[in-house]
């Protein structure tokens, strides 16, 4: 496992030095659609049959289809503590399980907008928390930046969003 994140880091990273434009394959951008199945402000993934939020933590989805609110950012220890608190399952995503969100045809976002809008660049990127340690040291996590298409680590006390996901 660890070696597979290390690869897709590095994958990752050697393309996001590339400069795409926004969603410029649209056979890329509806196969990914067709990939999803959105129910208001839930998402099932037909690939790895995870649900996901489809707004991110902070923002709530509203009757235009869109998501209301600001994206409130977080430690990883408050989001470990809001997640607990939660029904139905919802959890922190790791790694592997965020970067499936990962649409590199894409960009600012790399997410496709459509299934999840609202993601936004903050001045430094758009990050989101994974659950996944980076290996070797225990006190920084992975993260996947959407809006610079990178994955890098962080301390658990540095504030980034969140997406929720479940089984």
């Amino acid at each position: 496992m660890k070696t597979s994140i290390i690869s897709f880091a590095f994958s990752v990273m050697f393309l996001g030095n590339y400069a795409f434009a926004q969603c410029r394959d649209f056979d890329a951008q509806h196969q990914f659609q067709s990939r999803f199945k959105v129910a208001q402000g839930i998402v099932q993934d037909n690939k790895t049959h995870l649900t996901w939020q489809r707004c991110s933590v902070g923002t709530t989805w509203s009757s235009d289809n869109s998501c209301s609110g600001e994206i409130e950012y977080m430690s990883l220890s408050d989001a470990k503590q809001m997640a607990a608190t939660l029904a139905d399952g919802w959890r922190i995503p790791n790694i592997e399980e965020l970067s499936s969100l990962l649409e590199l045809s894409c960009t600012e976002p790399s997410i496709n907008a459509e299934v999840f809008p609202g993601v936004k660049d903050m001045g430094e990127g758009a990050p989101y928390w994974s659950i996944s340690e980076v290996a070797g040291i225990p006190t920084m996590f992975y993260f996947i930046d959407f809006w610079e298409v990178m994955v890098d680590g962080h301390s658990n006390q540095f504030p980034l969003a969140l997406r929720l996901v479940r089984d």
